[in-house]
């Protein structure tokens, strides 16, 4: 079971968004928050921001967004990911009305995948384990 800590997690609360990095379409921005990762045991908790260039507009629902922020669930001695609950935003960059929220898991059971070599997923790995090891080293100097 995955704890979530904080009370915005997957809302827009005031982060400073670093960026991981753009889709080769340029298409979608890729943002982390360095304060929101946390250590669960062999798994690491990290909030996503992913920003659309043009407006997103679900095809079921016809709900149009812009932005969402989502907490991801990150095992870094095995590159793999997993999105354990997101929240989309009618603006950019997390902001305005949050138009769709999805959950957790009824179960509580995320699905991991494996972060391809140099893809999007892995880049966001590496950012949240390189931050994860950061503010380790950070925390025992202190």
């Amino acid at each position: 079971m995955l704890l979530v800590a904080g009370a915005c997690i997957a809302s827009p609360c005031e982060a400073a968004w670093d960026l991981i990095t753009r889709s080769d379409d340029g298409l979608m921005t890729f943002y982390g928050d360095r304060s929101s990762i946390v250590a669960h045991g062999h798994l690491t908790q990290v909030r996503l921001l992913f920003d659309y260039a043009h407006l997103q507009q679900d095809p079921d629902t016809l709900i149009e967004h812009r932005s969402t922020i989502e907490v991801a669930s990150i095992d870094c001695s095995g590159r793999s990911i997993a999105a354990v609950e997101a929240t989309s935003y009618e603006r950019n960059m997390g902001k305005g009305r949050p138009v769709v929220r999805n959950e957790r898991p009824a179960d509580g059971l995320v699905r991991f995948v494996k972060a391809a070599p140099a893809s999007i997923d892995d880049k966001v790995v590496t950012f949240t384990c390189t931050s994860r090891a950061h503010h380790a080293s950070s925390a025992r100097t202190r």
